[in-house]
């Protein structure tokens, strides 16, 4: 399964990371070709799930000044939840792995299907998010998927999750800082990215 398309279309500039690897290196979660991404923008930073084990399942993120901004733990008895902590030890999300993951983000996001929180368009080419009652459109790229604004002309950019040499990163932009979505990033990426199904 392709834990980055999952559910959403595969049209022709989509099927290189769809189907195949087009670096020749296996990629990590099937997600994406195990290969460098497009040059950063010196307006994003950077942050790098950690996973020593395999799995951002249990990885601590690391951002500026390689400190550690948050932490993610899953249970590893029955992997039923999984804990987002930041830099305090503050749970500040979960993720209830049931056939349909259902997602908290505390304060931002109520309790709700991960299917409702990354809902699918209905030409199935992104993904429709609704957070801090503003919309956003998550949109793959060859490399990367990135957070847009929903306007159809010179949409904004806020950021995006992509897979690099040291593993699963997301960059985020000042303006995605600013309005409160860098634990939206956390989580999406979690989703995105955990090899899962999310719908």
């Amino acid at each position: 399964m392709n834990p980055f398309s999952q559910g959403w279309s595969n049209t022709p500039q989509q099927r290189s990371y769809v189907h195949h690897n087009t670096a020749g290196s296996p990629s990590l979660y099937g997600a994406l070709p195990f290969s460098a991404p497009p040059n950063s923008s010196p307006n994003v930073i950077k942050f790098t799930f950690l996973a020593s084990n395999g799995t951002i399942l249990n990885s601590p993120i690391s951002g500026p000044q390689a400190q550690i901004y948050f932490r993610v733990t899953t249970d590893s008895t029955t992997s039923g939840f999984s804990v987002v902590q930041n830099a305090r030890l503050e749970s500040i999300a979960v993720i209830e792995w049931r056939r349909h993951p259902v997602v908290e983000i505390y304060g931002i996001v109520s309790k709700r299907d991960s299917s409702q929180l990354l809902s699918l368009s209905p030409d199935r080419t992104h993904r429709i998010m609704n957070v801090r009652g503003r919309n956003f459109r998550w949109m793959p790229h060859e490399h990367y998927v990135g957070l847009y604004s929903t306007s159809p002309v010179n949409p904004q950019f806020f950021g995006r999750i992509l897979q690099t040499a040291d593993g699963t990163a997301f960059e985020v932009t000042a303006e995605a800082l600013q309005i409160g979505l860098l634990e939206i990033f956390v989580v999406s990426s979690l989703l995105l990215m955990c090899g899962r199904s999310i719908d």
